[in-house]
């Protein structure tokens, strides 16, 4: 009837919409159902998100009993992150877990994890202040992620009581380059470059920044 009438005179919508108001059901999502060989209708656990694999960038010492000792190159699971921490296990020897400094670990499969000038994920504010640290002097130097290219890098270098930042570009079969002038395959190329041609940057990479105060960064 409610269809015959809609059809028929719709020019009385609003009185077919208080005789038969319309529902509407929000979409609400819910966890996928599996009835078992009895018949019982199970609803799976939510999957726990797997632990991170991370490496050791330095040797770290531990101060507290919450701290874990870890050497250069140690495996890790990093379980969770706890501000400038990481909890973390050891995946090798003793096998034991504790905290870590956040910035003395690097996810494995980052191919620059070992490096040492290599600082990752951090920003312009926080290389210049590692630079400027009294740890570091002219010619120190560090490569991090850039902030508006994730696919691209930044070398922070101090010369003096300044630090100059320089782009390093990905061109597009993959190569690594400042100047469009030279390119290199690697990015520890473009840097072994520039460490012994200074003058091509305008800007000396002697040494990587030094770490302080038990934390990289």
């Amino acid at each position: 009837m409610e269809k015959c009438c809609r059809s028929c005179m719709p020019c009385m919508k609003r009185l077919w919409d208080c005789i038969w108001p319309e529902f509407y059901y929000p979409n609400i999502a819910r966890p996928a159902e599996i009835r078992t060989v009895s018949g019982d209708i199970r609803i799976p656990a939510p999957k726990k998100k797997p632990a991170q694999l991370y490496a050791a960038l330095f040797d770290f010492e531990a101060r507290s009993e919450e701290e874990l000792t870890v050497k250069e190159g140690d495996k890790l699971s990093v379980i969770e992150k706890r501000g400038d921490y990481v909890f973390a296990k050891k995946l090798t020897g003793s096998l034991e877990s504790g905290l870590v400094p956040a910035n003395y670990v690097a996810l494995v499969q980052d191919e620059f994890a070992n490096y040492r000038w290599y600082y990752g994920n951090i920003n312009r504010q926080k290389a210049e202040k590692l630079l400027l640290s009294p740890q570091n002097k002219t010619g120190s130097f560090l490569v991090r992620i850039s902030e508006s290219h994730s696919d691209e890098y930044t070398i922070s270098a101090r010369s003096e009581n300044n630090v100059f930042h320089f782009r390093i570009h990905r061109s597009a079969i993959g190569a690594y380059f400042v100047s469009d002038k030279i390119s290199f395959g690697t990015l520890d190329e473009l840097i072994r470059y520039y460490q012994h041609n200074s003058r091509s940057l305008g800007c000396p990479l002697d040494q990587p920044c030094v770490q302080q105060g038990g934390h990289r960064g």
